[in-house]
């Protein structure tokens, strides 16, 4: 017999589920372990479920961070717009307006700007390389700025404002 995700959870007990739950995620949405670990940095960064991220959601917040992981992935793996897509149960279209609505917002939307930096200021060197470089940024040094205070939504010129009063 098959246990379905809903009979399992029964069984565990409550203050154990969340620890279930990652462990369940892990071993039946594993495409890679670079994908995986992709999206719960994600996950964890914008405060969303990981399985949110790859179920048909619609929120705001989810919607966003499903953006971001796409992007990420995209730009930073070898993988195809259809490969991407599959890792969200999406076609490659939604992956195309993920990246185009990804990179409008880091143009035009300084929160949400402020939110990707901080997000690459969490990866690791050769991948922050890699993003900026997607976004068009010429200067790796601006995401020192964003690893200090993770709840800060600033932008640069209103820290350096800050900066230079203190």
């Amino acid at each position: 017999m098959r246990y379905t995700y809903k009979d399992l959870v029964q069984l565990v007990p409550s203050n154990r589920r969340t620890e279930f739950t990652k462990i369940y995620e892990y071993l039946h949405n594993v495409e890679s372990p670079q994908e995986n670990e992709m999206l719960y940095k994600v996950s964890d960064h914008f405060k969303v479920a990981a399985s949110d991220i790859k179920s048909p959601k619609k929120y705001a917040d989810v919607a966003f961070a499903r953006q971001v992981y796409m992007t990420t992935i995209k730009v930073c793996t070898t993988k195809t717009f259809a490969e991407v897509a599959r890792l969200v149960h999406k076609d490659h279209a939604t992956v195309c307006h993920a990246l185009k609505t990804v990179k409008k917002d880091y143009e035009y939307n300084a929160v949400r700007r402020n939110k990707i930096r901080h997000f690459i200021s969490t990866l690791d060197q050769s991948k922050q390389e890699l993003l900026l470089d997607f976004f068009n940024e010429r200067n790796p040094s601006i995401l020192a700025t964003y690893s200090v205070d993770v709840d800060r939504v600033a932008t640069p010129s209103q820290l350096e404002m800050e900066n230079a009063h203190r």
